[in-house]
């Protein structure tokens, strides 16, 4: 009992990152349960107002159709007002930045990472090649942050760097508190790919802690 596939994705359509591909992995494994990288209200704009679109959500809709699951969003940490605007901003300075040598180098990397994405789909999103791309561009965030070195666009990194740590935390709480109050087989984890690392190493510190054991496999084709 409680097996949980923790399978990485892209929230969008995207060459061989698309929803006929993720829904031919659902099947493969024919969960009971499907925990949602999403929040409550985008969980309802996705599935009760149609106003919200995803790779993830195209997947699930399709699997519904012939199959009578659970699907729960977990990623129910409450975000500051205009966060991912402030992110956006943050982004902009940093990848559309010609005069700074680790932009240039950022776009390059972001170019290769999509180039893989479009050709590999979830084999790469699954990867430790996956992994070691993001940890590249973290480095050379870093680095471009410093060399701009404005106040402003280090408090949003620090404020990107915590909540990423209280969504994850989040995700995975409400994975172990629906564990316990429910039994079930086989369930699916869906979460983006820049995620992967942080969560394995989070399940792993979960595992060691809680009383409720969770079978984990992380998806890698």
């Amino acid at each position: 009992m409680y097996n949980i596939t923790l399978i990485c994705t892209k929230h969008k359509e995207f060459g061989n990152c698309n929803s006929m591909e993720l829904h031919k992995i659902i099947e493969s494994i024919r969960p009971e349960i499907i925990f949602e990288e999403l929040s409550y209200i985008n969980f309802t704009k996705c599935y009760h107002e149609k106003s919200l679109i995803t790779l993830e959500t195209n997947a699930i809709k399709k699997y519904l159709q012939n199959n009578n699951i659970k699907h729960i969003p977990v990623d129910t940490f409450d975000l500051p007002n205009s966060y991912y605007e402030e992110l956006d901003s943050m982004y902009n300075r940093i990848i559309n930045n010609n005069k700074i040598i680790e932009s240039r180098r950022l776009l390059d990397i972001l170019d290769k990472q999509s180039y893989l994405e479009n050709q590999c789909g979830f084999s790469f999103l699954n990867s430790n090649q996956n992994d070691e791309i993001f940890e590249e561009i973290k480095i050379l965030k870093v680095r471009v942050l410093n060399a701009i070195n404005a106040e402003t666009l280090f408090s949003i990194d620090r404020l990107e760097k915590e909540i990423i740590e209280n969504r994850e935390h989040e995700i995975i709480n409400n994975i172990y508190n629906y564990s316990n109050d429910h039994i079930y087989t086989q369930a699916l984890l869906f979460i983006g790919s820049g995620h992967r690392k942080s969560m394995m190493q989070k399940i792993q510190e979960y595992e060691s802690n809680e009383n409720l054991k969770l079978n984990w496999t992380f998806y890698n084709n």
